[in-house]
């Protein structure tokens, strides 16, 4: 059976990057996400508090305004927002809490907005946005440089974890950056209520600076390829930002930075398909234009996965400490109080090391220098349905897997392999490996799963066959079946037949058949190969 991973049409885009890129990311994210609203959608919420009883209440301000300018319409909502949480009843736990600040000079409404966005969690209940939550986690470890965003909200500290964040212009201009393993949240952060670019006089103020941002913001756009994600590209924020920084550029740099820019348009056509094409922006009327790729999809997860394959070869936080403290060292000419020499893989205590200096050198999967090859991931999976694959059991278990298991997002199957280990040599695999192994059937799904096998269970095998209409039907069922560890001896089947007859689904196949397929081979692997024992060997 044939087992060739398929292409996607910017893999080659990828891997001709020289550079890690920093993604560009906008609101498209935090809707996709986090469930929050747009621009529109937001005010109108906002706009309801002050007029509860009227489902117009957004439209008040935008006939006021003359039109759906946000900022103007921001603007009002604030005045009158503000006047109505100074003196309704509704509000006062919030003046209670808040009533210094206040009286320091802060907007009730940037207050209210700010709660609003800390308040905001994580979608739990898709599978398929968990999947690829996950796999942007993984990401963040070593794909990318840093992240630039208009968003106000939590989710890039919580997906780039450790990455040191810069709220607002003044700490971007400010505030010492090194230019890797950073967040840059140019229109402000909930975390800082007052830094958040709404009203008109806020991006007047903003604009006003735009020169100094881009001028800042340009350096990484040399330096780095730039994915914008999340966007439209016809987005007033996107459109200034680019057009303050063609206006530092000549024609003949601005062929250079094409070359660099990337954006990434979603398409909520359930068949479209992934495609790569050139895209020209115009501004000042026309006179100037910048050129880059764009690529359109309707799923995450390839794009998110082929990121992954672009990896620095050292930990990014540390990098980033080491730059940050040669530079002190370099400029400041101070005594160093504190060296310490630690595993360059460490990123644990970073903080506590006064200044870094090492050499690391990378060691190779064991069994490598024997030239053996590393399965893909869907090399993994066949093989634990057919047990057919080639592999160097050894070199696989004490040195590939358990780092392919952190570039899959945890989500491989490799209890076949961890057993087989244990009988071939009578030993325990890597601690690292035996951690990764599930003691139950519940690590092996999600919260949606969970629920609704609580909720609406599949009786038996037979049930399971009248209530799938099709194959693929049948592995996204399959997980809420109620005796699903007697089912051993069907699931073999029924996954042997299937592969056989639609090898490529593994590959090539819609991304919520292909997740559903998975799952299940993880959870047979686990009946035939983990369940039967305790993972350790005593």
């Amino acid at each position: 059976m044939s087992t060739v991973k398929p292409k996607h049409p910017y893999r080659e885009l990828f891997s001709s990057l020289k550079h890690l890129p920093f993604l560009f990311i906008g609101s498209g994210i935090s809707r996709r996400y986090m469930k929050l609203p747009n621009w529109e959608e937001l005010l109108r919420h906002f706009a309801s508090k002050i007029h509860p009883d009227n489902p117009l209440a957004l439209e008040v301000f935008v006939h006021k305004v003359g039109g759906k300018n946000w900022p103007a319409v921001s603007t009002l909502i604030e005045s009158e927002f503000n006047a109505l949480w100074l003196t309704s009843p509704d509000f006062e736990k919030q003046r209670s809490e808040h009533q210094e600040t206040v009286k320091g000079g802060a907007s009730p409404f940037k207050l209210e907005l700010a709660a609003y966005f800390r308040r905001a969690k994580k979608v739990s209940e898709d599978a398929h946005l968990q999947d690829e939550l996950a796999c942007l986690v993984n990401v963040a470890k070593r794909s990318v440089a840093g992240v630039i965003t208009t968003n106000y909200d939590m989710l890039p500290e919580e997906v780039f974890k450790g990455y040191t964040t810069f709220v607002g212009q003044e700490q971007l201009l400010f505030g010492g950056t090194q230019g890797v393993s950073e967040i840059y949240k140019i229109h402000g952060c909930c975390t800082h209520p007052g830094s958040i670019v709404i009203t008109e006089s806020d991006y007047q103020d903003f604009d006003r600076r735009n020169a100094y941002l881009a001028a800042k913001l340009l350096t990484v756009f040399v330096e780095h390829p730039i994915i914008f994600i999340g966007y439209s590209l016809s987005d007033p924020n996107i459109q200034s930002i680019l057009s303050a920084i063609i206006d530092c550029l000549s024609e003949q740099n601005l062929q250079v930075l094409k070359q660099q820019m990337i954006f990434v348009e979603y398409s909520d056509t359930p068949d479209h398909l992934t495609a790569v094409s050139e895209h020209s922006v115009s501004f000042k009327g026309g006179t100037r234009s910048i050129k880059m790729t764009k690529i359109t999809l309707n799923d995450f997860l390839p794009l998110y996965s082929e990121l992954l394959a672009q990896k620095y070869q050292y930990n990014p936080k540390l990098l980033r400490q080491l730059k940050r403290d040669i530079y002190k060292l370099v400029t400041t000419n101070e005594p160093v109080e504190r060296f310490q020499i630690r595993d360059i893989e460490d990123d644990e205590g970073l903080e506590q090391v006064g200044v870094l200096a090492g050499v690391g050198v990378i060691a190779l999967p064991r069994g490598a220098e024997r030239g053996h090859r590393i399965p893909d991931a869907s090399e993994l999976f066949c093989d634990v349905v057919f047990d057919n694959g080639d592999f160097d059991l050894k070199s696989l278990v004490e040195g590939a897997l358990a780092k392919l298991q952190v570039n899959h997002s945890h989500s491989l199957p490799i209890h076949k392999y961890v057993r087989a280990y244990q009988d071939q040599f009578k030993a325990n695999p890597p601690e690292e490996l035996l951690k990764e192994c599930k003691t139950s059937l519940e690590e092996l799904l999600n919260t949606y799963i969970k629920r609704q096998r609580i909720i609406n269970p599949i009786g038996s095998m037979e049930e399971l066959e009248r209530r799938a209409t099709t194959k693929e039907k049948w592995f996204e069922l399959f997980p809420r079946v109620k005796d699903i560890e007697g089912s051993l001896p069907q699931l073999e089947q029924f996954l042997r037949d299937y592969l056989t007859n639609c090898p490529d689904t593994i590959h090539t196949g819609k991304q919520g058949d292909k997740t559903n397929l998975k799952r299940v081979i993880r959870i047979y692997d686990w009946l035939k190969y983990g369940k039967a024992k305790d993972a350790r060997l005593s």
